[in-house]
């Protein structure tokens, strides 16, 4: 799959939108949760995506490594979601329970509760450890691939990561 993928890339990169399009639809999902996790509103959310999609389309072959596609994205996606929470009163979480559970295909009815205690527990966290927590969570990100995309040292990112994990950790007990 992931030489496939990298082909994919590799044609995207030519201006080949058929190709780019099917590496989106390998990314879509993880994408939107993304943003709609660090946004909280479905729309913003969307927009975000669009947005960086659009992006990512227009300067697909300046990306050097095809294998660098992932981080690239969600760096963009990151720079989309921080701009549209620029204004306090965006920052206000208008997403329902129910969209966020809809985007976690695992989770179950009975898990509402966790999700929205999650979800405002995330949401007394920085910006920049949210985004952290997202990126490790929801994008599944290394420390290292973290580091890259917001620009730090990995032993920041270890050490924000686990300072931010305690603190949720304190605010859900």
């Amino acid at each position: 799959m992931k030489d496939d993928l990298t082909k994919l890339i590799r044609e995207a990169q030519t201006g080949n939108s058929k190709a780019f399009a099917a590496v989106y639809s390998f990314y879509a999902d993880d994408l939107y949760r993304f943003a709609l996790w660090y946004t909280g509103k479905s729309a913003d959310a969307e927009d975000a995506v669009q947005e960086a999609v659009l992006i990512a389309f227009r300067n697909i072959a300046k990306l050097r490594k095809p294998s660098s596609f992932k981080s690239w994205m969600f760096k963009i996606l990151s720079n989309e979601c921080k701009t549209r929470l620029t204004n306090p009163a965006d920052r206000l979480c208008t997403v329902s329970v129910h969209e966020i559970v809809e985007t976690e295909s695992d989770l179950s009815e009975g898990d509402f509760t966790v999700s929205a205690e999650l979800k405002s527990a995330l949401d007394s966290l920085t910006p920049e450890e949210k985004q952290i927590v997202l990126l490790s969570v929801i994008g599944r990100y290394k420390s290292n691939e973290i580091a890259q995309i917001l620009d730090m040292t990995s032993g920041s990112v270890r050490s924000k990561l686990s300072r931010s994990l305690k603190k949720l950790r304190e605010i859900l007990q």
